[in-house]
């Protein structure tokens, strides 16, 4: 990896005055792009000049390649070197990406969405652009709105020639959510002849983890030995053809990839969820339990009588250890199959205009597995005249409490849906992506571009195995029909004749039939779609500094977007009748569009002056209009200054902006439960009158608010079509040193400031309700009963989508190559050695929830509320050798540090009990190897081997986000154990 950026999306990028001239300069900027560490020279060694090469971060051609934004280059070479299938395995090893949507994303809370997004700087997917050469990839999943983010299952890993990573904001030059920055994928076109890449690999584990022993305490079975799984493998044909004298060609590109499954229980430290106790970790088990745990209560004052717990035929008092371990009953890796087709094209009609497309077909077939199905604590009538109770239970549950035969007892009932075992969610996506363009010159010094792209995005669902919780009600009122035959009494009453009674009154009393009936195959289905018509002109104004030869570069654009997004779920989903997703999911429809103007400007101001290598400022701004959010503004200014040729400053200031998505606009609204603990409620309230009253309760209604049957209250949750956008203020400052005296040594390091305003988010019910009583903050959100004064009942607490408070973070890059041919040794050439170094030092990352509320600091931290760890130091150190003849060696090593639990921090949000144990996560290093070799002059081996030493992910019991995989953190750290791949690449 590298500081700097080569080469632009435009083919014809450099033009020379001379072939010899162009010929430097080009192979100095291959350099560059395959992350050598040098910097691309506007000049060869004849003093020709280059008129201008476009970089990352970018519109305009500069006369050198390099930026005032900091830019990581990663080429195809580290790509091929780590044995990448799943791109975001390679994104989640530089320091400045944070884990994200992957098939390592485990179903359930958590929730894997089929999906591969990206998060820069841990500051959310949706605030992190992806464009494909410049150009916006499109929305990747209706669904959720963790995944409105783009899908970079989108980008096959073979067809990548690099990736450039602009970190901080970049809305001036690329638009909205790029307030974290840009990741932009540069493919492979102008292809010529036929290539064929195949790439293999495997896991092979030992599970030798002494978590183990938790497990087998709670009478679990952990996996033992040595395995190989999770098999990993891609396929892909490129083929290229020049035409009309050089003037078109067309370039074509078709891959298949399939990887298989693994699941927790195939390893040792994902056998059960964990908990921390005075003593040490435990399984952590799911009261919602096999085969039953009953609630019982007073029919007459509503008052808990206590839980049971079926043992044969009976009721007996329940056991912490009687819950289910839902830990082993996922997938750490989910079995996916991807087919991607692509197809590129260009024709020069004449010396002005050159005509270009791109097609670009993914289909994604995902088989997410989430746990057993559940009933939690729902209140169920259960018939006293039921005949599938024993007398025992009869007498517990209905005749001790003076219920009759002709009565029914409120029991809250919760049930693991054991004998039906993993639901499955066969999720699949299918993506269209077509440009169409003309661009050229119009003039010696301005160039055009002009373009229409559309992507869309069709997404369906259809999740095995869950419960209709209408149906699981029926099922449990049996009655004896008039023929003496046990059948459900919907089925006397002729409510629902198909109905068959599940008997939960005895161990394994639950028949096949019964279990047909409650389970239910539930759909889902939906599309994203994205249109652009764009068009820029960049040049140069023919006018320069009185100290500079280079003439003041702009770029000038339009562009329209419009976005729109369609979900539907089928009526179970939409009545909330799945029992494993009982808040329900909604229809969602909408749209938005944008009218865009943007402009950039470089001036070089000295040129070649003592002290003043060169001396040069940007700006940018763009303009926006958009039919949801209204008018935003995005701007940029920025400066580099090289006192002599071995060293270089930048600084750059960037606003950035991000409009709210579509399912943070639209998504429905509509109130569920939640837990909260209402400090106004019963006759003795905990919080003052004072206090009530800012949240609506009047004078008469304080003392007299009936408690919450179970602290479960309303909350109203959904979008928010007035949320405005979100704003970022980015400040990088850096230096970059390429001594002179150690030729092929380039080091930099850059300051980054990113300030997240305006943040759309949720914010929990219980800190908005806290918040209106002890500060006056947040009160409107506070929607009590106008009768009661409660907050169920018409009462609620709005938790939708809200613009919030801010979130910050500020650290250091620093990156160092280096690249030395060795001297010869008897004669013979030794090749050359190379060092790449990138790491990220995290100084501050700080969440406000709401305007005027105390903030809380992540970095350092892991845990419920921070969620991943956030250390304050991630490096890659990458050294290897070449020999002439085409071998290549390397070793990695990958470090992440250590983090405490934020429960151990003093922030009021933070600060909880934890135990000893459980406070911190230890810094890890990983060690890869890899070699390659020219087999001949058109075949190349490739072999290797990540995780070498097969370390398990550190484990803890305080997870939380949407990385968190049981006892761990999938995506950052790696979960499978050690990775061996093979690949080959033939060229004719």
């Amino acid at each position: 990896m590298s500081s700097v950026v080569g080469l632009a999306p435009d083919p014809v990028l450099v033009r020379h005055r001379t072939k010899a001239s162009w010929l430097g300069i080009a192979s100095t900027a291959v350099l560059a792009a395959l992350a050598c560490g040098g910097v691309a020279s506007a000049q060869d060694a004849s003093g020709d000049q280059v008129e201008a090469i476009v970089v990352t971060g970018s519109r305009i051609k500069s006369p050198d390649a390099t930026s005032v934004s900091p830019v990581s280059t990663v080429g195809d070479k580290e790509i091929s070197r780590r044995g990448v299938v799943r791109v975001e395995d390679l994104i989640n090893t530089l320091p400045q990406a944070f884990a994200d949507q992957g098939s390592g994303n485990r179903g359930g809370t958590v929730g894997a969405s089929g999906t591969a997004t990206i998060n820069l700087r841990n500051l959310g997917n949706q605030r992190t652009l992806v464009l494909i050469d410049g150009r916006r990839l499109m929305q990747g999943d209706p669904a959720r709105s963790a995944a409105q983010a783009a899908d970079i299952n989108n980008i096959p890993a073979a067809l990548i020639q690099r990736i450039d990573v602009v970190t901080g904001g970049a809305s001036a030059v690329y638009g909205s959510d790029a307030l974290a920055g840009v990741v932009n994928f540069m493919l492979k076109r102008d292809f010529e002849g036929v290539q064929l890449d195949v790439q293999g690999g495997l896991y092979m584990h030992e599970n030798r983890n002494s978590i183990a022993s938790v497990a087998k305490a709670a009478g679990q079975a952990p996996a033992v030995g040595r395995g190989l799984d999770g098999g990993q493998q891609s396929y892909s044909i490129t083929a290229g053809k020049n035409f009309g004298d050089g003037r078109g060609n067309v370039t074509g590109f078709f891959s298949y990839k399939k990887i298989d499954g693994v699941g927790t229980k195939d390893r040792d430290f994902s056998t059960c969820n964990l908990s921390a106790t005075a003593t040490g970790y435990a399984c952590s088990l799911s009261s919602a339990t096999y085969p039953v745990q009953f609630q019982l209560t007073n029919p007459t004052t509503g008052a808990t009588r206590g839980s049971y717990a079926l043992e044969g035929n009976t009721l007996r008092t329940y056991r912490s250890t009687d819950g289910f371990n839902n830990g082993n009953t996922y997938d750490l890796q989910s079995p996916d199959k991807r087919y991607n087709a692509d197809l590129f094209g260009r024709y020069r009609i004449s010396d002005k205009v050159e005509a270009y497309g791109e097609l670009m077909y993914m289909h994604d077939e995902a088989d997410i597995k989430l746990s057993p199905t559940a009933v939690f604590t729902v209140s169920e009538k259960i018939n006293c005249n039921n005949p599938l109770m024993s007398a025992q239970e009869k007498n517990l549950i209905c005749t001790s409490v003076g219920l009759t035969d002709a009565q029914s007892a409120n029991v809250i009932v919760s049930q693991r849906n054991a004998l039906g075992g993993s639901r499955h969610d066969y999720s699949d996506h299918t993506s269209y992506r077509g440009v169409a363009g003309l661009r050229g010159d119009l003039t010696s010094h301005w160039r055009y571009d002009v373009y229409a792209q559309y992507g869309r995005t069709d997404y369906s669902s259809r999740l095995t195995g869950d419960y209709s919780l209408a149906k699981f009600a029926k099922a449990l009122r049996a009655v004896t029909d008039s023929s003496g035959k046990i059948v459900c009494e919907s089925v006397v009453n002729g409510t629902d004749p198909s109905c068959v009674p599940i008997n939960l009154f005895q161990a394994d009393g639950i028949t096949s039939a019964a279990l047909n009936y409650v389970q239910n195959v539930v759909y889902r289905k939906g599309y994203t779609e994205e249109s652009i018509l764009s068009g820029a002109l960049t040049g140069d104004l023919g006018l320069t500094s009185p100290l500079a030869s280079y003439p003041i570069g702009v770029a000038i654009g339009a562009e329209y977007r419009k976005e729109k997004i369609s979900f539907q779920p089928d009526s179970y989903y939409s009545s909330r009748d799945v029992a494993g997703n009982s808040g329900g999911e909604f229809p969602i429809a909408g749209s938005f569009d944008v009218k865009e103007v943007y402009g950039e400007i470089r001036v070089p101001l000295v040129e070649n002056k003592p002290l003043f290598k060169s001396l040069s400022a940007e700006g940018g701004f763009r303009y926006s209009d958009y039919s949801t959010a209204g008018d935003t503004w995005a701007y940029k200014g920025g400066g580099e200054w090289t006192p002599i040729s071995d060293i270089r400053l930048r600084a750059s200031y960037q606003r950035a902006v991000r409009a709210p998505n579509l399912v943070e606009l639209f998504g429905p609204q509509r109130v569920v439960t939640a837990a909260i603990s209402d400090p106004c409620e019963g006759t003795t309230p905990k919080a003052t009158a004072a206090q009530c009253a800012l949240s609506g309760v009047t004078a008469t209604q304080y003392g007299s608010i009936a408690p919450a049957a179970g602290q479960q209250s309303g909350a109203m949750v959904g979008g928010n079509p007035n949320l405005d956008p979100e704003t970022s203020n980015t400040k990088s400052f850096g230096v970059q040193f390429t001594p002179r005296f150690v030729q092929g040594l380039s080091i930099s390091i850059d300051y980054f400031d990113i300030d997240v305003k305006k943040l759309i988010t949720t914010v929990p019910a219980s800190i908005e309700l806290n918040q209106c009583l002890n500060a006056g903050i947040a009160c409107d959100l506070i929607k009590r009963n106008a009768a009661t004064g409660s907050l169920v009942t018409s009462g609620y607490v709005i938790t939708t989508s809200v613009n919030a408070g801010y979130l910050k973070t500020k650290g250091l890059d620093v990156a160092v190559s280096y690249s030395h041919g060795l001297p010869d040794l008897f004669g013979k050439d030794m090749g050359r050695v190379g060092l790449n170094f990138a790491g990220t030092k995290t100084d501050k990352y700080e969440v406000q929830i709401l305007p005027g509320l105390a903030p809380y600091s992540c970095d350092g931290h892991f845990g419920v509320t921070c969620g991943q760890p956030i250390p304050e130091w991630r490096h890659r150190l990458v050294a290897d050798w070449t020999s002439r003849g085409g071998v290549n060696l390397s070793a990695t090593w990958r470090y992440i540090g250590g983090t405490k639990n934020d429960k151990s921090s003093s922030s009021i949000y933070l600060t909880g009990t934890y135990q000893p144990y459980d406070l911190k996560m230890p810094s890890v290093s990983y060690v890869d190897f890899a070699a390659s070799a020219n087999v001949t002059e058109k075949v190349t081996l490739r072999v290797g081997v990540n995780n070498a030493l097969d370390k398990d992910p550190p484990l803890t019991a305080s997870t939380g986000g949407q990385t968190s995989n049981g006892a761990f953190f999938a995506g950052m750290y790696d979960s499978l154990g050690r990775y061996m791949f093979v690949g080959a690449t033939a060229r004719f």
